[in-house]
């Protein structure tokens, strides 16, 4: 079995990718860190969740529940 391993950093090969994975003799493994695939905003975002449960800043399942079923009185 040979292996062949493609570094693509552009998702403009998306395409490709697809096509290959369509042969029934191509397995693809993914190898890269979703997250540095992520925009800045989103970044901050997972950044910004983070600090918020550091802090405290968080509510249970069961307080949220609470909450939108009253909403929904």
């Amino acid at each position: 079995m040979k292996q062949l391993t493609l570094n693509i950093k552009d998702n403009k090969y998306f395409f490709f990718l697809e096509l290959l994975k369509s042969m029934d003799f191509v397995s693809i493994a993914n190898n890269e860190d979703w997250y540095e695939n992520l925009s800045a905003k989103e970044k901050k975002s997972i950044q910004k969740g983070i600090e918020d449960l550091e802090n405290g800043r968080v509510h249970s399942h069961e307080e949220v529940m609470a909450l939108a079923k009253e909403k929904i009185k």
